[in-house]
């Protein structure tokens, strides 16, 4: 019997639970075994893989640190990396790691300073060592050990003056690795290194300079004082410092304003590269470039390069209304066509401009109305219902009469007889020849969710589609439309076991919506289960209960809901598990004891579900 545990696909996706390898884990006990007693292969194999574990691994350290009396440098480097990635037990580790500071091998010394790093301010035991390597021989060394220092004793300005100059040596190095280093270094000590920083911008040394604008970047606002340094840069004729100073003036944000002319005259860069960077500074400056941008329209030559900026930096760029309203009445199509759909990415916002587009709907003439049609449904024009639906029949263009059902569906969700009209030319729509409209089809549908059943099968196919969003959204779809999407779970079980890490998860999602008819997918569910990513065990987990809801699946299932009942950010996640566990009918004190406390939580809407839960399970 199917339960009824159905919950959005978002809110699943925010489960956060938390796991841990238990002391018997076959796995971990095959590696400490033959770590302990195999050959010198073995061991170091047995070292990488029990770093690879990571924290669920840390019932090792006490083994790996024996291990590094162990006079094999190859050995060693392994057992160093491995205690990093574990990242457990400080008070044991960092001393052992410590001693390999003075280690004659550099590649063990820059390992030991990396792995004391990831420690952060458990690693303080090991500044005074670490400030012996600031003048060691090899820059890497010397460099790696101010930029361990730098995140060790994060905030303290008084380092500054210590690290920044041996940091800005490795800056200017021509060794990726050491000049890698050395902007991580400087990064991690903020504020204080910008003014060393800005006088390397648009320096003798590009390579120094570019390195420095990436460092600026990563720094991101508290970098402004160096925007007038990076806007000269970005006016470079070196087109390789110009995208590096215009990357990094995005990430200041805000804060670098003053830049904005000079990133719209960059839109228009013979380089490609350039020109993608300067977009996106702007749209990282978002609202403070619109007056600019504003003021630009008024230069035909560059209202076509503008529009797409506002289209990205939507809502915040209502201000842009009017000046998108005049540009309505251009000669020029594809013009009026750039300003329309700018006008859909501002929204609601824009609703003085609906008359306008109702025209334009109106307009045979016209040959982009789909775009009016689509502008009028992310407005929210309602009053454009009756001229949507008299273009629903329009045979010279489907197009339109696809974008005219999308905007009515925008407008009215629950309507099924607009929905009744749309899953047909949504199924169509995807073997578009345009991905865009593919991805959009798809993603419609499954808005439309359970009522979009006959699509089924152009969405199995679009599961194999060469666009990765596309694939993304066929497979929601499916989700969506729960157990009528039976016939595509072999190709969804395929995805689960070969797709990647963003698929993975939906993958699940879907089979346990399509429920027993999944049942093919319980061995792969169940290897998920048994994996480290808590993530992935979250979605296998609540995939099971609703495939094969059998008291040994519930028993498994139980801890990793009851951890994402407490893990989870999203009050709407937090609802949909202390539901599922009213569902399961499980009364285990475990169950219980969460849902109590959940019946605290700070949303309304997750006590009442913890409540409801509660009362199913006296």
């Amino acid at each position: 019997m199917r339960m009824g545990l159905t919950g959005t696909l978002a809110t699943l996706f925010l489960f956060c639970a938390v796991s841990s390898a238990s002391a018997q884990d076959p796995e971990l006990a095959l590696l400490t075994k033959q770590l302990e007693s195999g050959n010198l292969d073995e061991k170091t194999q047995s070292a990488q893989l029990l770093g690879e574990i990571g924290p669920a691994a840390a019932g090792s350290i006490p083994l790996l640190i024996k291990s590094l009396e162990i006079d094999d440098p190859a050995l060693r480097y392994e057992l160093i990396e491995s205690l990093g990635r574990i990242n457990s037990n400080p008070k044991e580790t960092v001393p052992a790691i410590t001693k390999l500071l003075a280690d004659p091998f550099p590649l063990l010394r820059h390992s030991a300073i990396g792995a004391l790093r990831k420690f952060g301010s458990s690693a303080q035991s090991s500044v005074p060592q670490l400030k012996q390597l600031l003048s060691d021989k090899e820059l890497l060394i010397s460099v790696s050990a101010a930029h361990a220092i730098a995140e060790i004793e994060a905030g303290k300005a008084e380092n500054a003056g210590l690290l920044v100059p041996r940091l800005v040596t490795g800056l200017k190095s021509d060794r990726s690795d050491v000049s890698a280093e050395a902007i991580q270094g400087l990064v991690s000590i903020g504020a204080p290194s910008v003014p060393s920083l800005q006088q390397l911008v648009g320096g003798p040394s590009s390579s120094a300079s570019i390195n420095a604008c990436d460092a600026l970047a990563g720094i991101g606002p508290g970098a402004a004082t160096a925007v007038d340094r990076l806007i000269a840069a970005a006016k470079s004729s070196d087109m390789k410092l110009r995208w590096h100073a215009i990357s990094a003036i995005g990430d200041i944000g805000p804060a670098a304003k003053a830049a904005v002319p000079t990133l719209i005259a960059s839109l228009s860069d013979p380089e490609a590269q350039v020109r993608f960077n300067a977009d996106q500074a702007l749209l990282q400056l978002g609202k403070v470039s619109v007056p600019s941008l504003i003021e630009s329209l008024k230069n035909e030559k560059l209202q076509r390069i503008v529009l797409p900026v506002i289209t990205g930096i939507g809502p915040n760029a209502k201000d842009a209304v009017p000046a998108l309203a005049g540009l309505l009445q251009s000669n020029d199509v594809d013009t009026k066509r750039e300003a329309i759909i700018a006008i859909a990415a501002i929204g609601s916002e824009a609703k003085s401009t609906v008359p306008e587009l109702i025209k334009t709907l109106e307009n045979k003439q016209f040959q982009f109305r789909s775009a009016a049609a689509y502008a009028l449904g992310k407005i929210g024009a309602k009053e454009a219902i009756p001229n949507l639906k008299g273009l629903l029949d329009i045979q010279e263009d489907a197009t339109l009469a696809l974008a005219s059902v999308w905007a009515l569906l925008q407008l009215d969700p629950a309507n099924v007889e607009y929905q009744t009209i749309a899953v047909p030319r949504l199924a169509k729509a995807l073997d578009s020849g345009r991905p865009e409209i593919r991805r959009e089809a798809a993603a419609t549908l499954g808005r439309i969710g359970e009522g979009a059943k006959s699509a089924v099968p152009g969405l199995q196919k679009r599961l194999g589609d060469e666009v990765p969003l596309v694939r993304r959204e066929a497979l929601i779809a499916l989700a969506e439309i729960g157990p009528d999407s039976q016939a595509a779970a072999e190709d969804i079980i395929k995805i689960l076991n070969e797709g990647d890490s963003t698929l993975r998860p939906i993958a699940g999602f879907a089979l346990g919506r399509i429920g027993a008819p999944a049942a093919a997918a319980v061995p792969s569910l169940q290897k998920m289960l048994k994996g480290r990513n808590p993530y992935e065990k979250s979605v296998a987990a609540w995939a099971l209960v609703h495939i094969a809801p059998n008291p040994q699946t519930i028993e498994t299932a139980i801890p990793l809901l009851v951890a994402a009942l407490h893990g989870a950010e999203n009050p709407k996640a937090r609802a949909e598990v202390a539901k599922t566990l009213g569902e399961i009918g499980s009364g285990s004190a475990l169950v219980k004891e969460g849902l109590t406390v959940a019946l605290k939580d700070p949303e309304e809407s997750v006590r009442k579900a913890a409540d409801q839960a509660l009362a199913k399970l006296k």
